[in-house]
């Protein structure tokens, strides 16, 4: 068997070098390539891959430096895709850092489930050097799952039936089989530096989902993920969830028996609810209840910018 492991990068060489050395000091068994995608970076991205491959000359995992010139994380993760010859390929995103084992768990999971086509392993907080804002869950019902990352289903490998609670594009695993039938990433998707447009890996997973629904949870393919300090504000969490509230939109019908200008009526009513919760919850001095209300209103408002977009 062989495995592909791709990280697309897009500037952050500060955090990217602890990454690949995370990925090239695992003990494999069987043959891995590990591709970096250069997604048009301006800092040392360039610099700090080249020598990486200069220090893990001749190691098992042989390493390599792609250029990816489109702005856009599925644009790089599509070049490392066509530029790679796994018959499984492994996605980490370019700050994590993976556990002692981490990729041994994943080849041992495709191995005992021969049939599955999506895999996602377990994923922990890698706590900040700066305070947390006391509105920022990090755990528990107010977590905003789509930023701050916790995934734990347990310490066994498991089948998780359905994509409601689905794999995390930073730490995930896809057959190649699956690729050739259904496609590659959507470009039109995913953040860039001008957008924050999620959902380019849930659209994915419902192509799949016509032939298997559901994925594979890798216990010990544990990866460990930060909050950096320029995204622990509200304007980046409401700009996050905008883009969740438009991708949602756009990729499920929304039914409903009572429309203004076309727009389910609920959807205002939501945008009402939890607006008033925010503010609720505001007043009684509880901002971490408060925030969770205003980012599920910005969702929905998110919803209503789709609506509309979509009518011009």
């Amino acid at each position: 068997m062989k495995i592909s492991v791709i990280t697309p990068t897009y500037n952050r060489s500060s955090w990217l070098k602890a990454t690949v050395d995370s990925i090239m000091s695992q003990e494999v068994k069987d043959q891995v390539e590990y591709i970096v995608v250069d997604n048009n970076s301006s800092d040392d991205t360039k610099e700090v891959i080249h020598e990486c491959i200069k220090k893990y000359h001749g190691a098992p995992i042989i390493l390599k430096y792609l250029y990816e010139g489109k702005p856009g994380i599925n644009n790089a993760r599509n070049t490392g895709i066509a530029q790679s010859d796994g018959d499984y390929v492994i996605f980490f995103d370019d700050d994590i850092v993976l556990e002692k084992g981490g990729l041994q768990a994943y080849i041992d999971a495709f191995k005992q489930f021969p049939q599955q086509l999506v895999f996602g392993g377990k994923i922990k907080l890698l706590r900040p050097d700066f305070s947390l804002p006391a509105w920022l869950a990090t755990s528990g019902p107010y977590l905003r799952p789509m930023i701050v990352y916790d995934l734990d289903y347990g310490n066994a490998n498991s089948v998780i039936q359905g994509f409601e609670s689905m794999p995390i594009g930073l730490s995930m695993a896809i057959k190649r089989t699956a690729f050739e039938k259904y496609g590659v990433f959507r470009t039109d998707l995913g953040l860039t530096k001008k957008k924050l447009m999620p959902g380019a890996e849930y659209e994915l997973f419902l192509r799949f989902s016509k032939e298997i629904n559901g994925w594979v949870y890798v216990a010990d393919g544990l990866v460990y993920h930060p909050i950096k300090k320029e995204q622990a504000c509200k304007s980046y969490f409401r700009k996050r969830l905008f883009g969740v509230g438009r991708v949602t939109y756009r990729l499920h019908p929304f039914e409903a028996k009572k429309r203004i200008f076309g727009l389910p009526l609920y959807i205002l009513g939501f945008i009402v609810k939890h607006g008033m919760l925010a503010l609720k919850y505001a007043v009684s001095a509880k901002p971490m209840e408060s925030f969770f209300h205003e980012t599920e209103m910005f969702t929905y408002m998110g919803c209503v910018r789709e609506h509309f977009a979509q009518k011009k």
